[in-house]
C-alpha cells in the first residue's frame, strides 16, 4: 500500500533535505520540481497524491494553484506559515496543513533586531560612517515604549515575548478577544483608530488573503505618530505600498523595516530603495541557516501521522 504513494516536493533547492526524506520513507516515491514546467510535467506524468509545497520564485502562484487543485492530490503540506501561493483554499478539495510556528522564534528575533536598530539609529550611524560624519544622535530606551502587534498568532506571540523582555508595553489586535498572556492588552480590529496614535512601533503579523489585501492603508499611516516606526514581515500586499512610500517620503512616520513587498523580488524601479529611513531585507527574515531542514522535518512528522491515519498538525482545512 505504501508503495502507491508519490510525494511531490515543489522547491527549487531540495538538495539539503530531499535524500533524508527518501531515506526515512523508503517505501514512498519522492519526486521534485523546481519550476513551472517541471511541476506541470510531474503532475501530468506521476500524479502525486501528496505535495510538500515551498513558496519559491521559480514556481508561479498559478502553477502552485493548479497542482493543489488536481484531484489526484490527497494532502498538501505547506513549507511555511503563509499559504497564499496556493490560491483560494476553498477551491482545494484535500486537507491542507502548514508549518506555522516552526520558524516563529527566528522571525521574532529579526523583528526585535529591527526595532533595536531603528530605535537606536544604527542605520543612521551607518549612513554617517559612510560619509565620515562623527555626530551623536539622541535616542530613548525601548523600556516603556508601546508596541502594537496587529495579529497575534505564533509569530506575534513570539515578538510580544521578546518585546516584554525589553520592558515594552505590548498591545495586541486579534480578530476575536482571547487570552493572550504575552500581551499587556488585547483588542479587536475596530479599536485600531484609537490604538494607532498611541503606538511607538506597529508590527504586522497577519496572513494574506482577499480580506487582508491592502488592509493597512493610507488612513492607518495617517493615524500613526510621526515618531513611530512601521514593521512588516508578513506579506507585502497586506499593505498599500504606495501609501507606505508616501508616508515615508513625507516623514509622516519615522521609518520602517520591510521584509516583504507587493512585488518580489523588489523591482529596481521601486522608490523604497531610495529612502534613507527604511531597512529592507529580501523576504528572508525567518530563514535561519537550516530552515529547509526544519520544514522538511516537520513535514516528515506529519507524514508519519498521515500514513498512520492520525490527525494532522496545523490543519488549515479538512
Amino acid at each position: 500500500m505504501l508503495a502507491a504513494h508519490t510525494v511531490l516536493v515543489i522547491h527549487h533547492e531540495p538538495d539539503r533535505y530531499f535524500r533524508a526524506l527518501c531515506a526515512r520513507f523508503p517505501a514512498l516515491h519522492f519526486i521534485h520540481a523546481g519550476n513551472d514546467q517541471e511541476v506541470e510535467k510531474q503532475m501530468a506524468e506521476r500524479k502525486p497524491d501528496i505535495i510538500l509545497s515551498f513558496r519559491c520564485d521559480p514556481v508561479s502562484t498559478a502553477t502552485q494553484t493548479m497542482a493543489a487543485r488536481n484531484p489526484c492530490v490527497q494532502w498538501i503540506q505547506v513549507a511555511g506559515a503563509g499559504f497564499d501561493h496556493l490560491g483560494d483554499l476553498g477551491k482545494i478539495t484535500c486537507p491542507v496543513t502548514n508549518c506555522a510556528g516552526v520558524l516563529s522564534r527566528f522571525q521574532a528575533e529579526t523583528v526585535m533586531g529591527a526595532m533595536i536598530n531603528l530605535n537606536f539609529g544604527f542605520f543612521r550611524y551607518q549612513q554617517q560612517q559612510q560619509q565620515k560624519i562623527y555626530k551623536k544622535l539622541p535616542w530613548r530606551s525601548l523600556l516603556g515604549q508601546k508596541l502594537l502587534l496587529i495579529g497575534m498568532g505564533h509569530i506575534g506571540t513570539a515578538v510580544a515575548r521578546n518585546a516584554r523582555h525589553f520592558g515594552m508595553h505590548v498591545t495586541a489586535v486579534r480578530s476575536h478577544l482571547q487570552d493572550s498572556p504575552e500581551a499587556d492588552e488585547v483588542y479587536t480590529p475596530d479599536k485600531l483608530p484609537t490604538l494607532l496614535p498611541q503606538a511607538d512601533f506597529v508590527s504586522l503579523h497577519l496572513p494574506y488573503s482577499a480580506a487582508t489585501h491592502h488592509y493597512f492603508d493610507r488612513k492607518m499611516f495617517e493615524s500613526m505618530k510621526k515618531s513611530a516606526y512601521f514593521i512588516n514581515t508578513a506579506r507585502g500586499n497586506i499593505v498599500d505600498e504606495e501609501a507606505l512610500v508616501c508616508a515615508l517620503q513625507e516623514q509622516r512616520i519615522a521609518g520602517a523595516y520591510l521584509d516583504v513587498f507587493s512585488k518580489e523580488p523588489l523591482p529596481q524601479s521601486s522608490q523604497l530603495w531610495q529612502l534613507e529611513n527604511v531597512l529592507l531585507s529580501p523576504h528572508y527574515c525567518d530563514s535561519v541557516e537550516d530552515w529547509h531542514e526544519r520544514f522538511a522535518a516537520y513535514f516528515a512528522e506529519n507524514l508519519e501521522r498521515w500514513l498512520a491515519g492520525a490527525s494532522l498538525h496545523n490543519l488549515l482545512k479538512k
